[in-house]
């Protein structure tokens, strides 16, 4: 496609859209960096949710509408490409809420500048690109907004370069833009602009106690943004979307439609962490008040030093080679501080002892993280002793940066090294990506629980790190990672029930939150107004498995018995997208054989979530699909348990779906397997547990995950 060709997009129920020298020019860097199908698949999402963005503009006066990603899924691609097709077909003035932090704002500002070949300088009046104006510290693709006046706005509207202003979500930065804007909008009656609020859940929407009678600070200068701008389209867009769906109705910032931006090939989410069964997350104690820098950090440490020279000496170019570490275990920059200088004791002690040719001691260190670590896979290709030579330039390149307040001069220190380990609280929590994160000791977790939003805005270790998941931990406590599985669930459910209401099926109002198995709350009361009930349910699974030997035979034996008198097992390929491909197999069971079941079985229905009596009381006088989730003759399934003193919690009970390529997509995950989703469907698993394959607990039995249609506690919007 040249430069100048135009392609018109049209059908019979949406506008015409052009796709003219902006998407092309998107479109190209996109194929560059991520290849013809990725690329064709953000066209592919982009050019839907322009469509019906369109159709909403001529049909409702709310011009609102919520884009939600997944935590570092690449949101910013659709953005570019949909600002790219907005400008083709007559936007010509954008405006980017990029944050409430200068490192966000800088971010979104060189991103959006660099894709349109945007420049600062004297190359600034010879460009035919899109003009970047910031609020923030300029950088070589924009200029201070200062500059610009309605003779330049003109002058570059008239020779069909759009603008693009970047505003930090602050009053004084808003203040600014909206004095530029007012002044814009007198003097150019073609201006026609259009809003991203990026991470439209922080900062944007209005916290104030009287939400009738006061505004906070930002919610005021963007509502009164959206007046000067005569309601404008305002896309919100963020990864945990709990407080835009749950606004108070009287926010001018409620959404009136729901898009999907779609993960890319190869995206590792919530899912892939913390649902599927892998050796990413290493479970350890929480540091306590007196000892801020215990062993398990020292044990993390060790291991990016050993991933980060396994990742070297693999890599074919520098680039590949780097590293990433975050450390987040205390909120304090006081704390931060004393780990900063711990952890650069550590790297000056090593380094110190390589140049004194004793290293024997931290060799040590690293074989024990090694052998204790790293999958076999890696052991075989990568023998420790030849990775000896390694340790010592890997030392010697990584840096500690402070990511606080305080941290400046240590990020400018350090910025050059290819292994970094950053340390830090609030600021590494949301937004920032960390393109070659490896390791991430996580272990401050807010006492009462905390929020569903913010506790899944601090997972920086999801993104797109195929090519070196093999290397990637997570050190966190076996808490957090109960709570991390939990929030994997609740997304994916949230995600099912956003595409309901994108295709029209369900409203934002009827959107349900599960509010089972955590203690987080879906976002701060003073953001949204939410209640919890007790509504309906999708899946209950057993957590826990059964310990004692006698009681599991006893189990295994009535199951046995019980599938062996069964005169027909149905399979099926329910949850599969192959016709070919056994899924399962079931059968019907009346009520009584359904209590009897329930009765039968030893301690699986003591603890939470599978307590007896409650399933009994739900189940009513109804029947239910009893489903194998196994094929004849197939062995008992492996799943892992948690490592600590109790031993028996099963990490996931479900399997997930067997690739996120929708080309190679097979088998759906255990969780589609629904026989009949009016019915209560009771899925019964052959499970071998352990500490790893390697090392079996000799504890085989079957284990039960329960499909009820209703009566299940959520969060829900609250009535205003």
């Amino acid at each position: 496609m040249g430069e100048q060709e135009q392609y018109i997009i049209t059908t019979a129920t949406s506008p015409t859209v052009i796709q003219g020298k902006f998407f092309d020019l998107i479109h190209r860097k996109h194929v560059d960096a991520y290849g013809q199908q990725g690329a064709d698949n953000i066209v592919k999402n982009v050019r839907s949710t322009y469509s019906s963005l369109l159709q909403q503009l001529a049909t409702t006066e709310n011009h609102n509408s919520l884009l939600v990603g997944k935590v570092q899924s690449g949101k910013t691609s659709n953005l570019e490409l949909l600002t790219a097709l907005a400008f083709d077909n007559g936007y010509n003035m954008l405006v980017i809420l990029g944050g409430y932090d200068t490192d966000l704002l800088r971010q979104s500002t060189e991103r959006f500048g660099q894709t349109f070949d945007s420049v600062s300088g004297e190359d600034f009046f010879d460009s035919t690109a899109p003009a970047v104006f910031t609020t923030n510290e300029t950088t070589k693709e924009s200029i201070n907004l200062a500059s610009l006046n309605p003779k330049t706005a003109k002058q570059l509207l008239l020779c069909k370069r759009p603008i693009i202003i970047t505003c930090l979500k602050r009053s004084v930065a808003m203040k600014k833009t909206i004095r530029t804007l007012e002044t814009l909008m007198e003097e150019i009656p073609d201006l026609r602009p259009f809003i991203i609020d990026d991470e439209g859940d922080q900062a944007s929407l209005n916290v104030a106690k009287d939400k009738v009678r006061e505004a906070t600070a930002t919610y005021a200068a963007i509502r009164h943004m959206k007046h000067v701008l005569q309601n404008p389209l305002y896309l919100s867009v963020t990864a945990t979307p709990e407080a835009n769906i749950f606004q108070y109705s009287l926010s001018v910032l409620s959404p009136k439609s729901i898009h999907l931006i779609q993960p890319g090939f190869g995206y590792n989410g919530a899912s892939k962490y913390h649902l599927e069964d892998n050796s990413i997350v290493e479970t350890v104690e929480a540091p306590s008040a007196d000892c801020l820098f215990p062993d398990s950090l020292y044990d993390a440490i060790c291991y990016f030093l050993v991933a980060s020279a396994i990742k070297q000496k693999r890599s074919t170019s520098f680039r590949d080679s780097r590293t990433d570490m975050i450390i987040h275990s205390d909120r304090t920059v006081k704390e931060h501080k004393k780990i900063y200088s711990r952890v650069m004791e550590i790297l000056q002690e090593i380094n110190q002892a390589f140049i004194d040719e004793h290293p024997d001691y931290y060799l040590h260190r690293f074989y024990l993280c090694y052998d204790k670590y790293i999958i076999p896979e890696l052991r075989e290709q990568f023998p420790f002793s030849e990775l000896v030579d390694t340790f010592r330039d890997v030392v010697e390149n990584t840096g500690v940066i402070l990511h606080n307040s305080k941290g400046k001069e240590t990020k400018k220190n350090e910025q050059y090294k290819f292994h970094k380990i950053f340390i830090g609280g609030d600021l590494l929590q949301r937004g920032l990506t960390f393109k070659n994160l490896i390791v991430s000791y996580f272990t401050r977790f807010a006492k009462n629980g905390g929020n569903m939003d913010t506790t899944l805005q601090r997972a920086r270790w999801f993104g797109y790190r195929s090519k070196y998941l093999d290397l990637c931990k997570i050190f966190t406590t076996d808490t957090i990672a109960q709570e991390f599985s939990n929030l994997a669930d609740i997304e994916d459910d949230l995600w099912d029930q956003f595409e309901e209401v994108e295709n029209g099926s369900k409203q934002i109002v009827d959107i349900l939150i599960s509010a089972e198995n955590t203690k987080l709350k879906p976002t701060a009361k003073n953001k949204a107004n939410y209640k919890k009930i007790d509504f309906r349910h999708r899946w209950i699974k057993q957590k826990f498995i059964v310990v004692d030997d006698e009681l599991i035979q006893a189990n295994n034996t009535y199951l046995e018995k019980l599938i062996a008198d069964v005169d027909t097992w149905t399979p099926t390929n329910i949850g599969s997208n192959h016709n070919d491909f056994v899924t399962a197999q079931y059968a019907e069971f009346t009520h009584e054989q359904l209590v009897d079941l329930i009765l039968s079985i030893n301690s699986a229905f003591d603890r939470e979530p599978l307590y007896r009596n409650p399933l009994l009381d739900s189940f009513g006088d109804s029947g239910a699909i009893v489903t194998l989730m196994w094929t004849p003759g197939e062995k008992a399934r492996y799943r892992s348990i948690y490592n600590n003193s109790d031993q028996d919690r099963i990490k996931a009970l479900h399997q997930g779906a067997n690739t996120t390529n929708v080309e190679k997509l097979r088998y759906l995950g255990d969780k589609t397997v629904i026989i009949d989703p009016a019915k209560i469907n009771i899925q019964i698993h052959h499970i071998s547990p352990g500490i790893t394959k390697d090392n079996r607990l000799g504890k085989d039995q079957y284990m039960f995950a329960i499909y009820l249609p209703k009566d299940k506690t959520y969060f829900v919007k609250d009535n205003d």
